[in-house]
């Protein structure tokens, strides 16, 4: 294997060989270092295997890799220079610990300088032989250390299926390191020993971090914005092609809206668009795909039920002064992903869970982090059993209202998805009755016990529900007799039988303490 490259040193005087290669080659004999590299990310994988097969515009930055030059002063061969001031001195280094040869050819132009002050350029030549280069490969003691470019190049090492990725070349440049063995005198054990001296460790962990730290890269709205408002240089065509891995016609769904969007037009989240609309644009419609998966999206419908939601959504931040200070582009996302896809109940239960529970402080979160985790607190539903009496067919309706009542409200304020097992009704194929009131019981969150008139068949269910630790809450007219047996002692409430409304405050009230107490929600009222 021959590589090919101009010798120079870059900032900080490291000796440095640039050039071009096939990418799949350079895959081949270059691994990552694990002590400092970050592990693959599968997601950011298949976008770069996408990019290099599918991509019109391909271009990346040089590939940054290390190479030890090894030599070994122990072996009684006389040579005084070291590796690297061979190559300075532009003479041949042969190393004798591996198969690496390098020889330098000097290119020189008498007439002129060039902007760095030089008249020549110095060619190098990397050669290992292919034998002992493949038997290091298969020990896994590749030549090459990756230090920026990692996931490019694994890409690359899995792509088989694409001819175009053989004859790739992509630009590279691989930092040169010495590693030296010498004799040195050990004052502890008085003798010479064999001490092996490297100087790339340090430098290539500290050369992975800059590149990962220092450097700010453009923002996804400042990509965007170059793309996606750009139509005089992309037209939609291009567009489709350039986002076709996002989903059908995003990309086009998304230029559509960001050019709809004007911000100004949205003073309370004005300061977000002007620096987001693009990106939030974008992910709308990512995110509809994402979550939305057996719904098919129509553009133009959608595009204007989106800003129509925008709409709304600018109002909500204007009445909330907590949202209003939030600058979180993402918290606007995942609101607008609730208000355009799904219905009002499910809007304003999400409002709810994100002004009690603060999120509106989070500044990192991102829309699609938020959303799956609202959608899992959404999927935990409190179920509550109510026992009563057969007071009359039209009490028991009554009843089922109240306790309807009560749980709409505190679903819709409060964002918590709570629900009445219907009291004393059901409808479709018969059912044992008995065993359908146990297996409600085991599976409610919360049980209600009208003990009004000492009900035998309500005290035997509240016995069964106490059993199961599930908590109870004790209800009975005020004018009833008492309680009887051993729960006469437990805590009740009253209501009074002809004031409805007495029974609704008692069973809102308790209902909110268990929430607080037992299941941790934090309620507004």
């Amino acid at each position: 294997m021959i590589v090919r490259g101009i010798l120079d040193k870059s900032l900080s005087k490291q000796t440095c060989i640039r050039g071009f290669a096939r990418i799949k080659d350079l895959a081949r004999v270059s691994k990552a270092n694990p002590k400092y590299q970050r592990e693959l990310i599968d997601k950011q994988q298949k976008v770069i295997s996408n990019f290099l097969t599918e991509e019109n515009y391909l271009f990346f930055p040089e590939v940054i890799l290390s190479l030890k030059l090894k030599y070994d002063y122990t072996k009684g061969e006389t040579k005084k220079d070291s590796p690297l001031t061979l190559l300075e001195l532009k003479k041949p280094f042969i190393s004798n610990v591996d198969s690496l040869k390098i020889k330098i050819s000097e290119k020189k132009n008498s007439k002129s300088f060039d902007v760095g002050g030089r008249d020549e350029i110095k060619i190098v030549e990397l050669e290992f032989d292919d034998g002992e280069l493949n038997k290091l490969i298969s020990e896994n003691l590749h030549p090459f250390h990756r230090i920026d470019g990692n996931h490019r190049l694994s890409a690359a090492e899995q792509i088989d299926d694409d001819d175009r990725i053989f004859s790739m070349d992509v630009p590279f440049c691989i930092v040169l390191f010495e590693e030296i063995i010498r004799q040195e005198f050990n004052p502890k054990t008085e003798v010479f020993e064999k001490k092996v001296v490297n100087t790339n460790e340090k430098f290539e962990r500290v050369v992975f971090y800059n590149i990962n730290s220092k450097t700010i890269p453009l923002t996804l709205e400042q990509n965007l914005k170059g793309i996606l408002g750009e139509k005089d240089y992309f037209d939609d065509g291009e567009i489709k092609e350039i986002f076709k891995y996002e989903g059908n016609n995003v990309g086009i769904s998304a230029r559509k809206l960001g050019i709809k969007i004007k911000p100004e037009d949205f003073q309370s989240v004005k300061d977000i668009l002007e620096k987001n609309k693009w990106s939030i644009a974008l992910n709308i419609f990512k995110l509809h795909n994402l979550f939305k998966k057996n719904k098919t999206i129509n553009s133009n419908i959608n595009i204007e039920k989106i800003y129509e939601a925008l709409q709304g959504i600018n109002a909500v931040y204007l009445d909330d002064d907590n949202l209003k200070k939030n600058k979180n582009a993402e918290i606007l996302l995942a609101f607008l992903f609730y208000k355009s896809f799904t219905d009002k109940t499910t809007f304003n239960i999400f409002y709810n869970w994100i002004i009690n529970n603060h999120l509106f402080e989070a500044e990192e979160a991102k829309a699609e982090s938020i959303i799956r985790i609202f959608n899992k607190i959404k999927e935990q539903e409190i179920k509550i059993f109510v026992a009563m009496p057969y007071f009359s067919k039209e009490i028991v309706a009554s009843h089922n209202d109240i306790y309807k009542s009560v749980i709409k409200d505190i679903k819709e304020k409060e964002g918590i998805n709570i629900s009445l097992h219907p009291i004393m009704t059901h409808e479709g194929e018969s059912i044992n009755i008995v065993n359908d009131i146990f297996e409600k019981i085991k599976n409610c969150s919360i049980f209600i016990a009208n003990i009004t008139g000492n009900n035998a068949n309500v005290t035997y269910e509240m016995g069964w529900a106490k059993a199961l630790k599930i908590p109870v809450i004790v209800v009975k007219e005020d004018c009833a007799e008492d309680p009887k047996s051993d729960y006469k002692l437990d805590f009740y409430a009253t209501y009074k039988k002809d004031a409805h409304t007495t029974l609704k405050e008692e069973i809102n009230r308790h209902l909110k303490a268990i929430l607080t107490d037992k299941y941790k929600f934090k309620l507004t009222s």
